[in-house]
Formats: C-alpha cells, sequence, structure tokens
C-alpha cells in the first residue's frame, strides 16, 4: 500500500469512527465536516494528479492525515530552532515518567497536571536553575491494553559551562532524587546528551513523526481513542519555554 493509499484509507477509518453514535460528544459534527471535506479534497487530487491546485487541509489534530502532518511540519520548525540554538548552548534530553493509571480521562488528566506542577518545581531547584536556559517539553501518554503512562520529555538547553559544575551522570542523580521527591515514587528517569546533529535530528523525530506517535494507531482501539481524544482536547502537547531562564 503506497503512503496515498494509506491516507485514504485513515481518513475513511476516521470518518466511520467519528461518525457513530459514540463519538458524538466528542467529535462535534463540524469537526466531522471539516474531516469529511479534507477527506474529498486529498481523495479528489489522488484521482487527478495533474490538478495543479493547493490541497486544502481541515489542519485538525483529530484527523489522522492532518495530524500526521501538522507534526511533520512541528519537526522542520523544530530541527531549525534547536540547530540555531545549539550554537549558544549545550543540548540533552530529559525523560520524566509520571504514574501508570487507569485509561480515564479525569485520571489522566489529574496526573498530567501533577507532572507538570512537579518539572516546574524541579527547574525551580538550585542545581536547574545554574545550568538551564531553555527547554522543550512535550506531552506524552503511552496506552498499555490496561493502563496508561502520562509522561513528559523534555530537550534541555544547558550552559556550555555546565561540566565545571556536573558530570553526566550526577545531574542524572540529581534529577532522579528531585524527581523521586516529588513523585513520591521512583519514577524513571532518563537523561541523554545531544550532542551531534544526527542525535538532535533523531530525538526531534522520535517525539514528532515517529510512527507510534501518530493518532491512527489508536483506531483499533476505540475506547482507549476516546479517552485520548477527550485528554488531548485544547491541550498543549508542545511547549516551549517563554523566556531564557538565566535573565
Amino acid at each position: 500500500m503506497s503512503y496515498k493509499e494509506r491516507y485514504i484509507y485513515y481518513y475513511n477509518k476516521a470518518i466511520e469512527l467519528y461518525g457513530r453514535k459514540d463519538f458524538k460528544d466528542i467529535i462535534s459534527e463540524r469537526k466531522l465536516l471539516n474531516i469529511k471535506n479534507c477527506y474529498n479534497e486529498y481523495s479528489y487530487w489522488y484521482k487527478h494528479p495533474e490538478w495543479d491546485h493547493k490541497v486544502f487541509r481541515c489542519k485538525k489534530a483529530v484527523c489522522p492525515v492532518c495530524d500526521m502532518k501538522n507534526k511533520a511540519i512541528k519537526y522542520f520548525k523544530f530541527i531549525d530552532r534547536v540547530l540555531e540554538l545549539r550554537k549558544n548552548y549545550e543540548v540533552f534530553c530529559l525523560t520524566l515518567n509520571g504514574n501508570n493509571v487507569e485509561i480515564n480521562v479525569d485520571k489522566i488528566n489529574r496526573e498530567i497536571e501533577n507532572n507538570n506542577n512537579s518539572f516546574q518545581k524541579l527547574l525551580n531547584k538550585v542545581f536547574m536553575k545554574k545550568i538551564v536556559r531553555k527547554y522543550l517539553k512535550v506531552t506524552e501518554i503511552k496506552y498499555t491494553y490496561y493502563d496508561s503512562l502520562p509522561h513528559i520529555h523534555i530537550i534541555l538547553f544547558v550552559i556550555k559551562g555546565i561540566y565545571k559544575h556536573f558530570k553526566i551522570k550526577e545531574l542524572k542523580d540529581l534529577i532522579t532524587k528531585e524527581w523521586t521527591k516529588l513523585k513520591g515514587f521512583n519514577a524513571n528517569v532518563f537523561l541523554e546528551k545531544l550532542g551531534t546533529e544526527k542525535k538532535l535530528k533523531k530525538a526531534i523525530s522520535y517525539l514528532t513523526v515517529a510512527r507510534k506517535k501518530q493518532l491512527y494507531t489508536l483506531f483499533d482501539y476505540t475506547e482507549t481513542l476516546k479517552v485520548h481524544l477527550k485528554v488531548t482536547n485544547n491541550k498543549r502537547l508542545f511547549v516551549w519555554s517563554r523566556k531564557d531562564r538565566g535573565d
């Protein structure tokens, strides 16, 4: 199946699911109409490749094709910005896990809020204030058949002189200790230096365009999809720090 054929399949699957009665309180008629128009436009272009016209996109996060394209746009924008910032900072990728919780809207939302609040407290620790200047925070939820894991990935931009203060293992140990205190259990923490352009691109790719991050991967798990759509509705999943934390 070509990528064009896959897109047609994802559109049809989304329209079929979102048109069901049990999705009425999640996907509005207007959003569904937008996705249908998006599909019709793409379908016409697919059948008439000679058509010299910009293809309309609904750009909705609930549209499986626009979700992919939106993330691809983010990938290129993020890469440009990260590579520019890399000239002045060392770059690390930090992953902070939360609690495994039931696949339930309220419980996932509470854990996401707790993760975000705990992350802000972590940033305000003296050792983090010394070194962290900017960051890109990405909120994610990993699902299994029986539970979910809200967690955050952070691209950290730290001072060039970081090694005058900490070795990487020392920094990871400090972060792990504080994150454990903040979360109240031994949550997993991962820290990796992104010292080459290849590693940077790989990390940003993983956070944006990796297959397992795409909406269509939930289409075979209807109840999980419902919860995910409710949880992520109007949420900013990709957040840049507002200013240089050294100011």
